[in-house]
């Protein structure tokens, strides 16, 4: 890849790595207000910017063949980084498909949705009836069972930004 485009993705990289910051700050502050609202949008933000970044450095379908593997190398991004999974950003943005799934699938049709606290706080719902559930305990958002750990994408969100700015700092 040119080496004008391969900067401009690293470019690019670095904007949804600041905004994956700035929406995990944003939560951290919302958690001390209890403001629901403030506290969702911040996740989200957070997950949709952390899937940004995924798409960024393994594309599903790239025109520039070789894009992510040189844009993973130009940044020193290994395979087994916790910014790979899509899968919570998924739930979020395919909310309705998985609402449907729920509402086909929930065994006694309870529904908790949008909740922070542990998991448990709720006595009596199975774990797929937990839709959206904040752990305090953990920083670690569930979702029907599924748990995503978001301290983890946070520091390897701050590393990255880290070598986007270095990288940004040299001629190409």
């Amino acid at each position: 890849m040119d080496s004008m485009v391969l900067q401009i993705f690293q470019h690019e990289v670095e904007r949804q790595c600041k905004f994956a910051l700035i929406a995990a700050q944003d939560l951290n502050q919302a958690l001390q207000s209890p403001d629901m609202d403030r506290i969702w949008y911040s996740v989200q933000a957070f997950l949709v910017a952390a899937g940004n970044i995924s798409k960024l450095l393994w594309p599903s379908k790239p025109h520039l063949p070789k894009r992510g593997d040189e844009l993973r190398a130009s940044l020193s991004v290994e395979d087994s980084s916790p910014l790979q999974p899509r899968k919570f950003r998924n739930h979020f943005e395919h909310f309705d498909e998985r609402l449907e799934n729920w509402a086909v699938s929930s065994k006694r049709h309870n529904f908790a949705d949008s909740n922070v606290g542990p998991p448990g706080m709720i006595v009596g719902l199975d774990p797929e009836d937990y839709i959206r559930n904040f752990d305090t305990t953990n920083f670690a958002v569930t979702f029907r069972g599924d748990v995503y750990h978001l301290q983890p994408i946070v520091d390897a969100v701050r590393d990255l930004w880290e070598k986007t700015v270095i990288e940004a700092q040299k001629p190409h």
